[in-house]
């Protein structure tokens, strides 16, 4: 599955990043359980809104952050251009090592993963968990049958439910946040 986002779409993300970035990016950042020494997955890292925020927190920890498209992985490279705690990696089959991270967070992607892939990413981002290790994302309400699609994919790859809060994001409209544990 590959895609190359058009200029505007590239453009879009750039400006609200620049206006909502602390109140959108930062927001989901700051509420994700990091204590700095974490192994982390950014899954659909875009131009890299959160990893700026996520960056930062992992002092002694390390993050990769990873995307369908080369050219949004261009795009971050350049957001994260100061850190070095960062990789970065093209998604080209959905394949990651197994149990080698302690969080994995996905920013408004999930939704837009066709239903067929998405029960194939599920299971590999699960696996890809440490025992014990953490996944978090956060989604528009516009498609509550999505929801409940990746609520359902991702309880049964044995991950439990943690948390979850619906938040009403400035110029975006309501999103649901949930954080679950691999079992």
């Amino acid at each position: 599955m590959k895609y190359e986002p058009p200029r505007l779409e590239m453009l879009l993300a750039k400006l609200a990043f620049r206006l909502c970035g602390k109140s959108v990016y930062q927001a989901f950042a700051d509420r994700l359980p990091l204590d700095g020494g974490e192994q982390v997955l950014d899954f659909g890292c875009g131009m890299g809104t959160v990893a700026y925020y996520v960056a930062k927190k992992l002092s002694h920890g390390h993050l990769t952050c990873l995307d369908i498209s080369e050219r949004w992985l261009n795009a971050c490279r350049t957001t994260l251009r100061k850190y070095r705690n960062v990789d970065y990696l093209l998604w080209e089959s959905p394949t990651l090592a197994k149990e080698s991270f302690d969080v994995v967070y996905c920013h408004f992607v999930l939704h837009d993963i066709p239903d067929k892939e998405l029960a194939r990413v599920i299971p590999v981002l699960a696996e890809s968990l440490k025992p014990s290790g953490l996944l978090a994302f956060r989604e528009p309400l516009t498609d509550t049958d999505k929801i409940s699609l990746i609520k359902s994919l991702v309880e049964h790859n044995s991950l439990c439910a943690m948390d979850s809060r619906i938040i009403d994001i400035p110029m975006m409209g309501n999103a649901l946040e949930c954080l679950y544990s691999k079992r």
